[in-house]
Parts: structure tokens; sequence; C-alpha cells
């Protein structure tokens, strides 16, 4: 089975990067990490929409970045073809394969200037969602469970970004959910600099605790202006590999 995954098209601003038909040849699901459009305009989010459905029929399955405002979600969620988590879960059945899919635009460590001075409830929020994101992440019936953020849940992914502007892009506080949980999958964007991806391990201290060590989980983060292309993954027998 194969997936993609991208975010940070900014509307029109990246658009040209999404030209290579070649990597939509039998895609199966496209998830999209947030930040489709710029400036919360949603006729550039329709041109974005247009240009993917022109490119393949995939299923598509999207959360919200912080481009897309809060007053604005219900207009995006009008949009046919597309599905938004946010906050939530679905379950989808391809090829006879059962993919859990949890979405939700995430958190931050420390708001953003604007965010605390524009959004009171910003702190609880953030805390909250990473409750009920912890809530969600269960593997139920499905044979993959993915997650599907805008901002990252690891500092780990934003190394080539600037390191004091790390807890205003992303929240460590999902990494120990993550091991709890063990999602087959983890996609991001928000960062434009960041590292493509990563293996998130249990840090060990003993020697039985590296017998004992479970896979690693594996993040990737898809911020279009990153990767200059969609990101790859190929599902196979319960395990993964990026194409």
């Amino acid at each position: 089975m194969k997936i993609g995954a991208v975010g940070d098209l900014h509307g029109k601003k990246y658009i040209e990067l999404l030209d290579n038909k070649l990597e939509y040849a039998g895609l199966d699901l496209l998830l999209l990490a947030g930040d489709i459009t710029e400036n919360n305009s949603v006729e550039e989010f329709d041109l974005v929409l247009d240009k993917l459905r022109g490119m393949t029929d995939a299923k598509l399955v999207a959360v919200f970045g912080n481009e897309e405002y809060e007053e604005t979600h219900a207009e995006y969620e009008k949009r046919g073809e597309i599905t938004f988590l946010n906050d939530d879960a679905t379950t989808l059945e391809i090829r006879g394969v059962k993919i859990k899919i949890v979405g939700t635009t995430g958190s931050l460590d420390r708001p953003t200037w604007w965010q605390r001075t524009n959004l009171p409830d910003i702190w609880k929020k953030y805390q909250q969602r990473i409750e009920k994101v912890s809530q969600l992440l269960t593997r139920d019936d499905s044979d993959f469970l993915i997650l599907l953020m805008h901002y990252a849940p690891t500092y780990k992914t934003l190394s080539g970004e600037k390191p004091e502007r790390y807890p205003e892009m992303a929240s460590e506080k999902y990494e120990p959910i993550l091991m709890e949980k063990r999602p087959d999958l983890v996609f991001h964007a928000h960062a434009h600099k960041g590292t493509k991806s990563v293996m998130l391990r249990k840090e060990q201290r003993r020697l039985d605790e590296i017998e004992k060590e479970l896979n690693p989980i594996p993040i990737y983060n898809v911020s279009l202006p990153l990767n200059k292309s969609i990101t790859i993954v190929e599902l196979q027998e319960g395990k993964h590999a990026q194409g």
C-alpha cells in the first residue's frame, strides 16, 4: 500500500513543487499535514485541492495548520472529497487493510507571542489536545495506526531550525505518549528547515533494556519546502518502508 504525505503547501507559494506526476502513481492515500493554504485564503485552498485532484484520485485526509484559522474550519470542511480530522480519528479500509488515522493540529510547549496575547486559553487548549490524542491513539482492530499532525510531536525533527524557536514549533510532551501507544507512523509539517525523518527510541540505560527494545517509531517531517516533493511511505505486511 502506497501512502503519500505533505504539508506546508501555503496555497500558491509552493504549488509548483507538486508537479511530479510519477510520485502519485499507484497512490492509495494522501495525507495533508496542515498549512494547505496561506493566510486563511479559501480560494487558494480550492486551488491546491484542484491541483491535487488533477494528480491523484487517492483518498485525501487532512489536519488544520496555523494558516487555516479556527473560525473558518467549517468552511474548509464543506469542501468535497477531503476528510478533515480535528482532534479526532477515522478508520479507512483500503485493499482489505484497516488503517486508523488520528488527526490533530498538535500543541506547542510555548505558544507564540500572538497566541499568548490573543488566545488566553491557549495553554489549556494545548494540554487538552495532548490528553485527547493520548485517548484516541489506540489501535482497536486496525492493521495500522497513524498519527497525522501539523506541529511536531518532538524536537528531534526540528534540527536545522533555530533551537530557541523549538518550543514554539513543537511539543515534546507527545514523546512519552508515542512511546506508550506506539503508532506505526507519525507525520507532521510546520518545520520548513527541519529534518526529514527520525526514529524515536526509548533512551536505554541497561543492557536488558536493549534486549527488550521495541521497534523505534518513525516520525516524518513532510513539510513541502523541506522535501521539495510529497513524502512516500509503503506499508507491507505490518512493516513500513520509505519509498
